[in-house]
């Protein structure tokens, strides 16, 4: 198979979600940036043949400490062994039944499994410094609200009163709020660098305004997570593939350790879907919900311009505010339609890698051929070992950024 047109390769493609070409012709700025990241993407495939001769060792580092990959291991496996043990009752089945467990029945209790399964492999302790930057994200909004709510009342305060707060005192709490932003900024970008170097740590070969472009996006949450998933199932194979060459001539071990590897491709599938699904059911809704608001908003401030011209100037500058809100929900819009676009296509691809695993599995149960089934396998395993996560390409528009920045809150808010 080539190389290039792996599925597992194509797998990893959704994940080079920076900006897609769309949003690549709608950004006018930082087109060396663009042209920089296509190189680094297209090295980064003529490379990957370079880590054909990985070991198992190289890859269970990708977790970090032994215990931590001991522990993935041992809340994995089991929910793995239950998914296999169903998988394996499917086919014999009937499509429905009235008492008993059926085709249906029996692959929501697999689906079960392996969103257990995609949740255990998805953690990595890299992600403490993205909950970090979430979190003082948010305090950063509440002193912006602060600042805002400071600057309204100051246009009431008195000069000076020995009861009230007055101009001075307003400007002075204004003040403290700019620095304590100027300070809360100043650790987000220090946790994007160290969130970077955890992550490059892990294989995925993410620059620092790649990461700041993940962590502007909501569904660079799952994108993040897709990432690692798939390094903790690069770790999972990597000792599943020794495992089944240490079998020897124990056919029944060897095909349960197969067995396994193909629920771990299914758990990867389980996961894009998860992120379809999030992008289909949850974020598109809501962003045009926030489309539909805002158009609503801009109707009645055309409205007001009519009836209350002496407050045009205000009602202007909110009337591109809402502009703006508009053009980076439906850019938004059209970025998260690309990204599920991509993941779809990798599923369907992945989809094909488990349809010929599954079906060895099946063939080796009936003839007992075991050096044909590491013979076979051996392709597999080799194509999802000697992959890499491509470079992300970075959003260039800041002010675009900022905007998206918002939206993102807001989506995060309704999960």
């Amino acid at each position: 198979m080539n190389r290039l047109t792996h599925p597992v390769a194509l797998a990893l493609a959704a994940l080079t979600i920076g900006a897609s070409p769309l949003l690549q012709a709608e950004t006018s700025t930082g087109p060396d940036i663009w042209n920089q990241t296509r190189d680094t993407a297209t090295d980064w495939w003529n490379r990957s043949k370079d880590f054909a001769n990985q070991t198992a060792n190289d890859a269970r580092r990708i977790l970090g400490p032994k215990d931590d990959f001991g522990h993935v291991w041992e809340a994995a496996v089991p929910r793995l062994e239950d998914a296999l043990e169903l998988e394996q009752r499917q086919a014999q089945l009937p499509e429905s039944a009235w008492i008993g467990a059926d085709q249906r029945s029996n692959q929501t209790e697999i689906d079960a499994l392996l969103d257990e399964a995609v949740e255990i492999l998805s953690v990595s302790p890299a992600l403490r410094y993205r909950d970090r930057i979430q979190a003082i994200q948010g305090e950063i909004e509440r002193l912006r609200a602060e600042i805002a709510e400071y600057r309204q009342k100051r246009v009431a305060a008195p000069t000076e009163s020995a009861i009230q707060k007055t101009v001075t005192d307003y400007d002075r709490l204004i003040a403290t709020r700019e620095q304590e932003i100027a300070a809360r900024n100043a650790e987000i970008e220090d946790l994007k660098h160290r969130f970077a170097e955890e992550l490059r740590g892990k294989g995925l070969e993410l620059g620092d305004e790649q990461v700041a472009f993940l962590l502007t996006t909501v569904v660079g949450d799952n994108m993040v997570d897709l990432g690692i998933l798939f390094d903790n199932v690069k770790s999972m194979t990597a000792e599943l593939e020794e495992l089944v060459a240490e079998s020897g001539e124990d056919l029944e071990s060897a095909r349960r350790y197969y067995g396994l590897y193909v629920v771990l491709l299914k758990a990867l599938r389980r996961m894009h879907i998860q992120v379809e699904e999030s992008v289909s059911e949850e974020y598109l809704p809501q962003i045009d919900s926030i489309i539909r608001q805002a158009q609503t908003l801009s109707g009645e401030t055309r409205e007001l311009m009519h009836t209350s011209p002496d407050k045009r100037d205000l009602l202007t500058a909110n009337l591109e505010a809402q502009r703006a809100t508009i053009e980076a929900a439906q850019m938004y819009r059209r970025y998260l339609e690309d990204q599920a676009r991509q993941v779809e296509q990798a599923r369907l691809e992945l989809e094909k890698d488990i349809a010929t695993a599954w079906n060895t599995y099946e063939t080796v149960r009936v003839s007992g051929e075991l050096v044909g089934l590491v013979k076979s396998s051996q392709q597999l395993l080799e194509g999802l070992m000697n992959r890499q996560v491509p470079a992300l390409r970075p959003f260039a528009n800041l002010q675009m950024q900022r905007e998206f920045e918002k939206l993102t809150l807001q989506l995060r808010a309704k999960q």
